[in-house]
């Protein structure tokens, strides 16, 4: 089994005031204090989006959604301003038939996950989109209609032509949505894939589910929480997929995926 303390001393050490904003949400349920609300607010731009480390003067989708995960691991509820505001600026961002996509005018720049006309970045996007307005959005058809975009997406075996992450996010947003047959095939779809996923990837899987509502001894969870125990290292965090910097956040992630299975 983990050894929990030992990663809590990693995080305690190591954490900025975000990070241990989130410990605290983790450990005591106490709300962010006042400065890190401030902080994950800041730069946030007149349409209500954030700009990405790729495109300093464009509001993101894929940021957005970024600040909006940050918002709720320390516990901002939805109806802080911000946290309102960057959800209307997702919903106008909509395309007719329910997807998502960056701007075409910031295709050289944009990463392979957030590319304007590649059907990859706009299934990552629209799953990621989706989640969060059905997560804390005040209407329910721009998530119902991102959720039917990616349905008409996934293919028999439960599997979209996209990143792994589409399909935990796309998973989160169908459990939301009560799509009980499609959320279990793509979980099905998922643990068949668990022994090929890093660290990072089975903490934002399993925390991404959970705060669907997914129950903490779902098998998907179960199984990634057993891998995760045998993956911690021994300084007591879990490595980052970008290198040492991302650390702490996946301790993190892990030390939630963890401590709910323990309460289960």
């Amino acid at each position: 089994m983990a050894d929990l303390p030992q990663a809590i001393q990693f995080v305690q050490t190591n954490g900025t005031a975000v990070d241990l904003a989130r410990l605290a949400f983790w450990q005591q349920r106490w709300p962010a204090p006042p400065e890190v609300v401030a902080e994950l607010a800041a730069n946030q731009r007149e349409d209500g989006g954030f700009a990405p480390f790729w495109a300093a003067d464009y509001s993101s989708l894929d940021a957005t959604c970024y600040r909006l995960a940050q918002a709720e691991q320390v516990g901002i509820p939805a109806h802080a301003p911000f946290v309102q505001r960057a959800l209307v600026h997702l919903a106008a961002r909509q395309q007719a038939d329910g997807r998502f996509s960056e701007d075409p005018a910031i295709t050289a720049s944009a990463p392979p996950w957030a590319k304007p006309g590649d059907l990859a970045a706009t299934l990552y996007l629209t799953a990621n989109c989706g989640f969060w307005l059905a997560l804390w959005g005040d209407e329910p058809e721009p998530a119902l209609d991102a959720a039917d975009f990616l349905k008409r997406h996934l293919d028999a075996d439960g599997r979209f032509p996209s990143f792994m992450h589409t399909h935990w996010l796309a998973a989160g947003l169908w459990l939301q949505m009560g799509n009980t047959a499609v959320y279990e095939s793509a979980c099905h779809a998922l643990h068949e894939q668990l022994d090929q996923l890093s660290a990072g990837n089975l903490a934002w899987m399993a925390t991404t589910l959970l705060a669907a509502g997914a129950e903490a001894d779902h098998p998907l969870i179960h199984a990634a929480a057993d891998r995760l125990d045998k993956l911690q290292q021994p300084d007591g965090r879990w490595p980052g997929d970008e290198g040492d910097w991302q650390d702490v956040h996946t301790t993190l992630e892990v030390l939630r995926v963890l401590s709910a299975r323990h309460r289960a």
